[in-house]
Parts: structure tokens; C-alpha cells; sequence
């Protein structure tokens, strides 16, 4: 998958679900080329990942099913390391109830989801699409605890809230490590 590909799926997309993901899409994107750039890790890729981590939404509007729906789609056109991002980049830590949004999968496919988030190892690449969606909304950059903190705003405080923001901090500990410096400061 090159960038000119990801692009054009994004905006395939968007004529099928134009909604305020396309822009937190790219705002991902470009937050993972940024830190991947610096932690030396491949900025392309990165930027590729982070553009098609919500594709599953080109599908319309849903919850969690949209991480079932992307891993399809890009797995259906051959890009099974995207597909793979689909499913890890809502699961900061492997919990499948850790999520912000509300199930809307069927019981097979959440169980799908579950068998596969135990027997993948993640990654940099999982740990920084996962860090760049918690760090973007539809209008820009913010602070980690904004975010969750809109987040629980909208679907609830859950037992997991608190476990999933841990590993949020945690990734961004991580990734403050890596560039030696504050991600922050990347905005």
C-alpha cells in the first residue's frame, strides 16, 4: 500500500460516509508520520496506517463494528498489516470490553475480535496508531485526558475506563521515551 492508494480510499470513503472521521483520519495520519519520523521508525507507513485506521466507517455510522468492518475491507484488498490496525487501534490495552464505544457486532464477531486481539503480539506501529487516535479529534490535537474525558463524556464511564486510560498514558510514556522529548510538542 502506497500513500497515493491510502488517499484514495479515504476520499471513496468519504463520498460513502462523510462525516467528522475523514478529518480526525488524516489528523492521525499526520501525528503518526510526525512521531514515527522521529522515533525512526517508517514515517510513510505510519501516515498510512493512521489515514486508514477508521476506514471500516466508509460503511456509515456505528460503534465499535466499524474496527470488524475496516479489518475486512483492507483485508479483502490485500493490506492485512491496515486490516490489522482496524482491530488493535480502539484496544490500548487487550481488553474487549475496552472499549469507549457501545457493541454492535454480533456475539461471533466480537468473539472473533477478542480471539484475535489474544494471539497478536503488538507492535510499535499498533502502539502508535493507538496513541495518535487517542490524541485527535475531528478539529485538531489535544491533550490525552481531553480526549478521555470527552470520551466518557459520550458513551459513559465503564469499569475498563480507568485501565484504558492507564494505557493511554502509558503509550504516551512510551512514545515521550522514543523521540526523547514530549509528543505533545508535535502538534
Amino acid at each position: 500500500m502506497d500513500r497515493n492508494t491510502a488517499e484514495r480510499l479515504l476520499i471513496e470513503a468519504k463520498s460513502m460516509n462523510e462525516s467528522a472521521w475523514i478529518q480526525h483520519s488524516y489528523h492521525v495520519a499526520r501525528l503518526a508520520e510526525k512521531i514515527a519520523n522521529k522515533a525512526g521508525m517508517d514515517h510513510e507507513k505510519a501516515y498510512i496506517l493512521g489515514l486508514l485506521h477508521d476506514i471500516g466507517r466508509r460503511n456509515g455510522n456505528m460503534q465499535a463494528r466499524h474496527a470488524l468492518e475496516g479489518f475486512r475491507f483492507l483485508s479483502d484488498i490485500g493490506f492485512d498489516e491496515g486490516a490489522r490496525i482496524c482491530l488493535t487501534h480502539t484496544f490500548q490495552y487487550k481488553d474487549i470490553e475496552a472499549i469507549y464505544d457501545t457493541w454492535d457486532c454480533t456475539n461471533a464477531e466480537k468473539h472473533f475480535m477478542a480471539e484475535y486481539l489474544n494471539d497478536v503480539t503488538y507492535n510499535d506501529y499498533d502502539k502508535l496508531i493507538q496513541l495518535c487516535d487517542a490524541l485527535s479529534l475531528a478539529n485538531g490535537y489535544c491533550y490525552a485526558e481531553k480526549k478521555m474525558v470527552n470520551s466518557v463524556l459520550k458513551f459513559g464511564f465503564k469499569d475498563t475506563t480507568i485501565s484504558k486510560w492507564k494505557a493511554i498514558l502509558e503509550l504516551k510514556e512510551y512514545f515521550d521515551t522514543k523521540i526523547n522529548g514530549d509528543v505533545y510538542l508535535l502538534f
